[in-house]
């Protein structure tokens, strides 16, 4: 994997979506996944200590790579991916503090001063529910195959400029590239957000 990306360069402009073509292990998914702001930069363990990612030419940081990154897949005001039985109830989520969709969702557009509401973002991203007791109004990882779409809508809400994909191969991949499922990352990309997918295949 190191040698994979030695002397590795890239240059990511908003607006643009990236593929990141190697085999599963080459390092696509590791470079997004801290771009993501996900581990800490460049440890010991890595070996990438000579290397460096900036910002407008600055370097960055853990924190400031989270304050524009969304990890699609998760969330964003919540510690993603806790097991269901965490929180087998309406009760124990009230209990646990444990963010639904919608509560993600209103407190990007808070924090950002977004100026789309709870219910445009949901007609945007096609999430269900919004009427009714749905699925908008229970946590990510209830969210079934509903989730893709609805974390990229979180990451919108926050107004997130960079949206970086684990390694979903074959199935999430091909959902997220889909002809139908495309146009959610118009959305991204007209809001000015770069978007980094590892793919296995230059035919992504």
């Amino acid at each position: 994997m190191i040698d994979s990306i030695r002397d590795f360069n890239l240059t990511i402009e908003s607006g643009k979506i990236y593929g990141l073509v190697g085999s599963l292990g080459s390092g696509g998914w590791l470079l997004s996944y801290l771009l993501a702001g996900r581990d800490t930069l460049f440890s010991q363990d890595l070996k990438l200590s000579n290397s460096q990612i900036t910002i407008d030419g600055l370097p960055a940081n853990n924190e400031l790579l989270k304050s524009i990154s969304c990890y699609i897949g998760e969330g964003v005001a919540e510690i993603p991916y806790k097991k269901f039985n965490s929180y087998p109830s309406k009760l124990t989520w009230k209990i646990r503090k444990i963010k639904t969709v919608a509560d993600q969702i209103l407190e990007g557009i808070a924090r950002s001063e977004n100026t789309l509401t709870l219910h445009e973002i949901a007609i945007l991203f096609e999430l269900t529910g919004i009427n009714e007791p749905g699925r908008i109004y229970s946590p990510l990882e209830f969210n079934s195959g509903e989730r893709w779409r609805a974390s990229l809508a979180i990451g919108f809400a926050f107004q997130k400029k960079l949206f970086c994909a684990p390694w979903i191969e074959p199935h999430g991949i091909e959902y997220i590239l889909s002809e139908h499922s495309r146009k959610y990352l118009k959305i991204l990309q007209e809001a000015g957000a770069a978007i980094i997918l590892p793919v296995s295949n230059e035919k992504y």
